[in-house]
């Protein structure tokens, strides 16, 4: 769950305010003529997204890492045009209506140019970000239980209340930006963030023309010594995705603080107690609103950081514990590994380790199952996530690649993410493992 709740907000955060502020734009510009702009972007970019997502999982025509660099180098390009016809259109800016046009009738030319551009710029925005999005609740990982699962529901609990907290974010952010009533300050604040993620377009882009991309013939070859500005650009935007995400959010507050800021006095004239009452009423609103976002913005941080380091935190798996060798008169793959049930016998993980003669180190772990005496013996590893281990965390034991949660009944099956079978005998009190089954088990961890 907090998975997903962590990597989609990361994944949406950035665009779904780009998105808000330009809607918040058109809006106080333009009037109800001002929605079919980012109405017409946000309809192409879920339909390309849509068919992105599909193609993405279904064939393997789509080489992401080109198609992302267009992406990239479009967005930069839009996002000049944008600065420029806003800036300049926004000069003539008139009494009824903005950029050019002095009459309710339409929005004139440059209306349509800052529109267009930045329509183009949203369904370039959800276009790059939406496709993965759509995808996660297709692709998370059961253990082969499906769709009806608590392992399902799970993931996309998390999914969901991301998606919740970035509607309610934006949501309020817009009526903030409403409230405000300034196209000025929404314009300004939009292309402060539209220039940063701009300058992050910029620095993936680098990063596919000094990673030498083979389809990236019509560019210069790429030389860090002739050009050694380039890799640092490029390594700063790979590895700082989440600084990106988090400055454009907190560009976004400057609107809420200033409405907050606004709304601590009366400014309207009024004649009578009544109209002061409302004005004092109006005022309240709209810091409740202002404290919305604001409560939004703390809890996608927490999401970003807090939850990251939680999902990414290193586990260090537990020691390995001992057992007696029995047999070592005899040729090293007669001989048998005796662990006491006495051992084993409380509920808990136990992790074992045999270093063979090749200084590879094969681990096994044992569960005794709930609810009965049988135990759950494999490999501290899987077909999936290889040699990561187990580990466990309260009465669940889960895998410290994927943090999927095992069914410690399965434990001992093959398939999906559970630990890959170890052969064993129980006698006399004692769980027994042939030393021929440890060395076998020799190639999974090398």
């Amino acid at each position: 769950m907090l998975k997903y709740l962590e990597i989609v907000t990361e994944d949406m955060l950035m665009v779904s305010v780009l998105i808000c502020l330009f809607w918040s734009l058109c809006k106080l510009a333009f009037g109800r003529k001002g929605d079919r702009f980012i109405l017409v972007g946000m309809a192409v970019g879920v339909a390309a997204s849509a068919w992105m997502s599909w193609a993405k999982n279904n064939t393997s025509r789509i080489a992401t890492n080109e198609w992302n660099f267009y992406i990239f180098l479009c967005t930069m390009v839009f996002t000049i045009l944008f600065m420029i016809f806003s800036v300049v259109f926004g000069r003539r800016h008139r009494k009824l209506t903005a950029y050019g046009s002095d009459t309710d009738a339409g929005i004139g030319v440059g209306g349509w140019m800052v529109g267009v551009t930045g329509a183009t710029l949203t369904a370039l925005l959800l276009f790059y970000e939406l496709p993965d999005v759509m995808a996660y609740p297709f692709n998370f990982d059961t253990m082969g239980k499906g769709f009806l699962s608590a392992e399902y529901f799970t993931r996309l609990a998390g999914w969901a209340l991301a998606l919740i907290l970035l509607w309610v974010f934006v949501r309020f952010l817009y009526l903030c930006a409403m409230a405000l009533d300034s196209t000025r300050v929404t314009l300004w604040v939009m292309n402060l963030a539209l220039l940063v993620n701009a300058g992050r377009c910029f620095g993936m882009a680098l990063s596919k023309w000094t990673g030498k991309a083979r389809w990236l013939t019509w560019l210069p070859r790429y030389s860090s010594g002739k050009y050694p500005w380039a890799f640092p650009i490029a390594k700063f935007a790979t590895n700082n995705t989440l600084l990106f995400a988090i400055l454009i959010a907190g560009l976004s507050l400057a609107i809420p603080l200033i409405l907050f800021a606004k709304s601590l006095r009366i400014t309207k004239p009024y004649s009578n107690p009544a109209q002061l009452r409302k004005l004092k009423s109006i005022n309240r609103h709209q810091r409740r609103i202002a404290l919305v976002v604001a409560a939004c913005f703390a809890l996608a941080m927490v999401n970003m950081t807090v939850v990251h380091a939680l999902n990414n935190q290193e586990v260090t798996l537990s020691a390995p514990e001992t057992y007696e060798i029995r047999g070592t008169e005899n040729p090293l793959e007669e001989q048998r590994i005796y662990i006491a049930l006495t051992q084993v016998n409380d509920g808990n993980l136990h992790r074992f380790e045999y270093v063979t003669e090749n200084k590879v180190d094969v681990r096994w772990i044992v569960v005794q199952k709930p609810g009965s005496g049988t135990y759950g013996v494999g490999l501290d590893a899987c077909d999936v996530c290889g040699t990561a281990g187990y580990f466990q965390r309260g009465e669940q034991v889960i895998c410290k690649r994927c943090d999927v949660v095992m069914n410690i009944n399965t434990i001992g099956f093959k398939g999906g993410c559970n630990p890959i079978p170890l052969n064993y005998s129980i006698a006399d009190g004692y769980m027994i493992f042939e030393m021929k089954d440890i060395l076998a088990a020799e190639r999974e961890f090398k």
